[in-house]
């Protein structure tokens, strides 16, 4: 037989006849189960839909009946059952060989059918000379969330990524299924990161320089500060009365400073006033806190150094009465966060533990009584997981969600709904407690879903509840369940204000506005936050205390 050009092709009675070996068929065919091999030359179509060619299949309908075989399928394949696909990425977060991940990137890929969880762990290395280095963090299959039934994110990285460093991901055979249990082949592929290009910008109060403005001016709206290198963080978290001291620290590790230096604490080794940003020695500094008098900061290694005025109750920690115009070490190499005030200062260890020293009225240092301490003294617990310290009250969190708070308590800072004085750490109630700060008399805090919640003074609506009053000894909530969470500088509570920056990267600010500190391009008080500006890429909000602002933008354009 040669070729057989139909219409339809039906055997005798209607049924579908059986062709022999060999047989061309052009035109449609219309059969209701298809066994063995089509050989064509044209584009012969089968059943309601499907085109066969010569490269396989065609998806472009619907098959309804019967067994089908091809090499190769085309088209979305949305009504197909019963075929064998793998499981296979479509988008990679960062993308495949990007040069250009943001050093805290979020890591994830999308799939092309819903995945479960399998077995296994998924490992982040370091590209050494082109082949798998070490292992810098490890995801086991418990540790991934799925934003949607076809995607994974794999948990925060511990660290920020090293600037320009290559890294291999890999995801291991196994480590997902699909509902049918079949397996995903496994993945490894490369990316490198370079620094995330973020301005500081600063607004308010600026007497002595320490918006870093140089002619030290009072802005009411946020104005850059320039720099050819991205700054890392501003960090003002001092006891929110008159500091008049400011210090932002680069990504490449360096510390700059800028305001009242009259007691040293500028880091210079001299006793004078800058109105221009000016770098401490040294380029690995982490964090650094301030009060007007004192400088408190921490280096990548885990050191911990402090400088300014000492001479009164030991508050640099440095087991002397002694101020120092340059940067002095404490003991120990495990530091990692800290707080400070004109007179005391609280710190924590990578271990869990908390240490406190300086001025001990009013049971500051969670000692049980009211000594000074001029060298880190233990607070009990190993569990403590952030610090911060307001107008003669201390605050801290725990590793299990819970809040403590100690010390003064004139205007219920303490958050005990009371104005009782405790020398000992005392619980508020709760126990999904996320980040916290201190602000004059008062703090802030926000819980695991999104709220925000604030006590203590609200002699100029402080606390963002719409109104004015003499304070709140208890934590209530400003309206909202979008606060930030996942940043410690995402809320900073100052002299009379507060900002915060919500999940969708807004910022926002209320209380006290004398000097322009709320950014809204005026002088006027606001018992209720409104936003600063339009941007969505805020970052991190802090001050320098006495009504000075500061925000940095995440991955803002040069």
């Amino acid at each position: 037989m040669s070729t057989i050009n139909v219409t339809n092709l039906k055997g005798r009675g209607g049924s579908s006849p059986t062709l022999p070996d060999g047989a061309v068929v052009t035109g449609v065919i219309t059969s209701t189960t298809f066994d063995g091999s089509l050989k064509t030359t044209g584009t012969p179509t089968l059943g309601v839909g499907v085109t066969i060619n010569a490269s396989g299949v065609a998806i472009s309908g619907v098959c309804t009946a019967g067994i089908l075989s091809a090499t190769t399928l085309y088209g979305d394949g949305s009504n197909l059952t019963g075929v064998g696909e793998s499981i296979a990425p479509w988008y990679y977060n960062p993308d495949v060989n990007d040069t250009l991940v943001p050093v805290n990137t979020g890591i994830g890929i999308t799939f092309n059918k819903i995945i479960e969880a399998g077995s296994g762990t998924a490992t982040l290395k370091i590209v050494n000379a082109g082949a798998a280095g070490t292992t810098i963090q490890s995801w086991g299959i418990s540790s991934f969330t799925q934003p949607t039934v076809d995607s994974i994110s794999l948990g925060s990285l511990v660290s920020d990524l090293v600037i320009n460093q290559t890294y291999q991901l890999d995801i291991p055979e196994g480590f997902l299924v699909d509902s049918n249990e079949t397996s995903y082949a496994g993945t490894a592929y490369t990316f490198s990161s370079e620094g995330a290009l973020n301005k500081l910008f600063v607004w308010g109060r600026g007497i002595y320089g320490q918006t870093f403005q140089h002619d030290e001016p009072s802005l009411s709206s946020p104005v850059q500060v320039p720099s050819p290198v991205a700054w890392k963080a501003g960090w003002g978290k001092g006891d929110k009365d008159d500091s008049y001291v400011g210090a932002a620290i680069k990504t490449d590790g360096t510390l700059w400073m800028a305001g009242d230096g009259l007691k040293g604490q500028l880091g210079q080794n001299d006793i004078i006033r800058r109105s221009s940003p000016t770098q401490v020695p040294g380029t690995t500094w982490s964090t650094i806190s301030l009060s007007n008098n004192v400088s408190i900061a921490t280096k990548t290694d885990g050191t911990l150094w402090s400088w300014g005025y000492g001479t009164s109750v030991g508050q640099l920690g440095l087991n002397n009465m002694i101020s120092y115009s340059s940067p002095v070490q404490i003991p120990g190499t495990t530091w990692n966060m800290t707080a400070t005030s004109a007179s005391e200062t609280i710190a924590l260890k990578t271990d869990g533990t908390l240490w406190a020293w300086g001025s001990g009225t009013g049971g500051r240092l969670a000692q049980n009584n009211q000594v000074h301490y001029s060298s880190p003294t233990q607070i009990p617990g190993t569990t403590w997981s952030k610090v911060a310290i307001s107008n003669n009250g201390c605050y801290a969190t725990k590793t299990d969600g819970t809040l403590w708070a100690w010390g003064d308590n004139e205007k219920g800072q303490l958050g005990q709904n009371s104005t009782v004085k405790y020398s000992s750490p005392v619980q508020l109630p709760g126990t999904t407690w996320a980040l916290l700060d201190g602000r004059y008399r008062g703090g802030m805090a926000t819980k695991t879903d999104g709220t925000l919640w604030i006590w203590g003074s609200n002699s100029y609506g402080d606390v963002g509840k719409n109104d004015v009053t003499s304070g709140y000894s208890s934590p209530v909530q400003v309206p909202g369940t979008t606060w930030g969470t996942s940043n410690r500088s995402h809320i900073w509570g100052g002299m009379h204000e507060c900002r915060a920056i919500k999940t969708d990267g807004t910022l926002w600010a209320w209380g006290k506005n004398d000097r322009g500190q709320l950014g809204q391009n005026n002088r006027t008080h606001y018992s209720s936050p409104v936003q600063v500006g339009s941007n969505t890429d805020w970052d991190q909000v802090g001050g320098f205390a006495n009504a000075a602002s500061y925000a940095i933008q995440k991955d803002a354009t040069p």
